[in-house]
């Protein structure tokens, strides 16, 4: 009569949810490297990944995930994602001061911004990432 209780005349036995066979060793799904950039105004947070073999995914995996913090007002202010940019002929564009690059920047972006930017691509650039 071990871990028994009746409810409303009925007897049920306790059993265990815990798994018994525990996992030796978990496996990392995804290696990745990263940069983070913030400034007042801006967030920069740089990425790529590799496959199980430790081999980049492929050239050009960079991935910036691009937050502007500047948004919303007093206390109110809405910080996330709001861009992830992947495109790294548009990145290299923007060193190179294309102007479809710096004006498609230039959308999500004020003048300092842009120096930031471009200062992070560098920093990628110095890297080998781009």
């Amino acid at each position: 009569m071990k871990y028994r209780i009746e409810v409303n005349g009925v007897w049920y036995i306790k059993e265990d949810t815990i798994v018994k066979h525990l996992i030796s060793q978990l496996e990392p799904g995804i290696k990745y490297d990263g940069f983070i950039f913030e400034s007042n105004l801006y967030a920069f947070d740089c990425t790529r990944i590799y496959d199980e073999d430790g081999n980049l995914y492929k050239d050009g995996n960079v991935c910036i995930k691009f937050t502007d913090k500047h948004k919303g007002e007093g206390d109110q202010k809405e910080w996330g994602i709001d861009e992830i940019w992947d495109n790294t002929d548009w990145m290299c564009g923007i060193l190179e001061n294309e102007v479809e690059a710096i004006d498609e920047a230039m959308e999500s972006l004020c003048s300092q911004g842009l120096i930031e930017l471009k200062e992070v691509l560098s920093t990628l650039r110095i890297a080998a990432w781009l």
